[in-house]
């Protein structure tokens, strides 16, 4: 062993106080806390859209404390008795709580940046993480603003409390469980959705569900959206007293559950209610204690799967490629395969997914809204061309297995011909439909030959397009699987520049359809709205024919190189 070892090595291995695997808990806080900070840099390397979307996050909070300020002004200093403040203070409490849990729930298939799948192969137990991973996730601007947010109106409580308490012996009473019961209620902030995203993991072992979840988490983030601005359009229709009447009674009970209890407990005493206050206080300690034993079981089991591995279904259909109505070629091998992967790959269900959403949203806006139909109308043409744009990037979705398509020598007009037709498979009936019954709700059924064959033509302008476009700029994707809510495929430069390109030459192309439309709305003839809609088909044919000869010669003459730009998935 001498003779092998250097006399540095020789040290090292004699050290008589040098144990495997002893780190100390601070240091592995530390440890933790570094590793958060990194990885959260790392992820906004070319990564445009999502530092374009934390600016624009952090400019709203901002405008969000500054609004909390002014409206903790209105219940304090500018109020008369300010008898609204511990109202303001138990919702705006709640909603804070309810936020943290809702939001992750809500978003399903987003993991934690340190997943403790992540840690399974080190040897330490959930409880040795826990601390690490519970400082490391008040590392982010949501908790930093959140702080901030709690301090404001911990400022504004202690002038409240001198302004209106109820007492000496109360107010310092208040004062002193102020900053603890705050802090508690961030704490909780913090714990719930670290708790929900170890139990997601551990329960999550099936990659189909977890990408599907994914699909469905953005649909009722959409639904939600949606829901909300159409209740916007009714707001006038409100009883507001009936709301003034109601609201107290609402926040109070939501007052006494874990999401709203700490945060009521100043208040409380600073009220002289002393019952109510050590009521919540036991059901905020309690929800924090439950809370962390929840998260602690649900790391030792995320960390038991992820060495088990994913469950699989135990059985795998195996069908043939090319579809049974389609001719055996090189044509129908592509419609079949692009076929499966509209039906399993999420990266194409979420460009699809979203557009039955949009268009109950139009039809309901346009029924509550009777003067917004016309809108609603050629929004619906113009998410046609949008559907026609999604496969402006089918180079690039190919990723790796591209080279099978070089190697086999595969046509480049079958190529891109094969997946036009696919998405033509699925969409062209939906939109026959749509266009046909949309204006029927709308009472305006003399537009349905217009809407119809536009949104047809515009469709088949925007496959013509993304051929021509996905066959000179094509940009690296994600990998097959990836949820929605994680892709970043589309926020760099060059794939914003090339839905920027499709889109215009899209509605560029349909320029004389949009001249003749307006025209023939204007003096009111069906006979113009008609050839508008006939002028449309065939600009769109003109269009679909000149992007697929561009597409079909840059594709021969330059595939291998286009190869080498996506092959590598990011």
């Amino acid at each position: 062993m001498a003779g092998v070892l250097s006399s540095e090595h020789a040290a090292t291995a004699s050290a008589t106080d040098v144990h495997h695997g002893s780190v100390a808990q601070t240091s592995l806080v530390r440890l933790h806390l570094r590793l958060k900070w990194t990885l959260w840099k790392r992820s906004y390397r070319k990564n445009v859209g999502k530092l374009i979307g934390t600016l624009i996050g952090a400019l709203y909070s901002v405008g969000g404390l500054v609004g909390l300020v002014f409206a903790f002004l209105g219940t304090t200093l500018w109020a008369g008795e300010g008898d609204a403040f511990g109202l303001v203070i138990r919702g705006l409490g709640t909603v804070t709580v309810l936020a943290w849990f809702l939001i992750p729930v809500l978003a399903f298939g987003v993991d934690d940046t340190l997943d403790p799948r992540s840690f399974a192969l080190f040897p330490r137990s959930a409880k040795d993480l826990q601390p690490g991973l519970f400082a490391a996730a008040a590392l982010s601007l949501p908790s930093l603003f959140t702080l901030l947010a709690v301090g404001i109106a911990t400022a504004f409580e202690v002038l409240w409390l001198v302004l209106f308490g109820q007492g000496v012996g109360w107010i310092l009473a208040a004062v002193v469980l102020l900053v603890p019961a705050n802090l508690a209620g961030v704490v909780l902030c913090l714990l719930l959705p670290r708790a929900w995203f170890a139990h997601s993991a551990s329960k999550a072992s099936s990659r189909s569900g977890r990408e599907l979840g994914g699909i469905v988490a953005m649909m009722v983030m959409f639904a939600a959206i949606y829901g909300f601005s159409l209740g916007m359009q009714r707001i006038e229709d409100l009883d507001f007293e009936k709301i003034r009447q109601w609201l107290p009674g609402v926040v109070d009970a939501l007052a006494w559950t874990p999401f709203g209890a700490l945060f009521s407990v100043p208040m409380d005493l600073a009220e002289g209610a002393v019952l109510p206050a050590l009521g919540r206080l036991l059901i905020g300690a309690a929800a924090i204690a439950l809370t962390w034993l929840w998260w602690r079981r649900s790391i030792d089991a995320s960390l038991t799967s992820a060495l088990s591995g994913d469950a699989s279904s135990g059985t795998t259909k195996v069908s043939a490629l090319v579809p049974r109505w389609a001719k055996p070629s090189p044509f129908g091998a592509v419609l079949g395969k692009s076929l499966r992967y509209w039906r399993r790959d999420t990266r194409y269900l979420a460009a699809i997914g979203i557009y039955p959403l949009i268009i109950v949203f139009f039809v309901a806006m346009g029924l509550m809204l009777p003067e917004s139909r016309p809108m609603m109308l050629t929004m619906t043409v113009f998410m046609c061309g949008l559907s026609g744009v999604s496969l402006c990037n089918e180079i690039g979705f190919d990723g790796p297995s591209g080279w099978v398509n070089i190697t086999a020598n595969l046509p480049a007009r079958a190529n891109l011909l094969g997946r036009v037709a696919a998405i033509a498979v699925l969409m062209v009936p939906p939109v026959l439909v749509i266009t046909a019954v949309l204006p029927l709700l709308y009472d305006m059924a003399h537009l349905i030959p217009l809407v119809m064959l536009a949104s047809v033509g515009v469709m088949i302008s925007g496959w013509g397009s993304s051929v021509a476009v996905g066959a000179i700029m094509p940009y690296p994707a994600s990998p097959p699987g990836t949820n929605p809510m994680k892709d970043k495929s589309a926020s760099s430069a060059n794939a914003m520049l090339t839905m920027a390109i499709a889109m215009v030459s899209v509605f560029v192309a349909q320029i004389p359809t949009i001249g003749l439309a307006i025209w023939g709305l204007v003096v009111g003839s069906e006979t113009l709205l008609l050839v508008a809609g006939l002028v449309s088909l065939v600009l769109g044919t003109v269009a679909f024919w000149v992007g697929l000869r561009i597409g079909t010669t840059r594709l021969e003459s330059r595939y291998p190189d286009l190869f080498q730009k996506v092959r590598d998935f990011l």
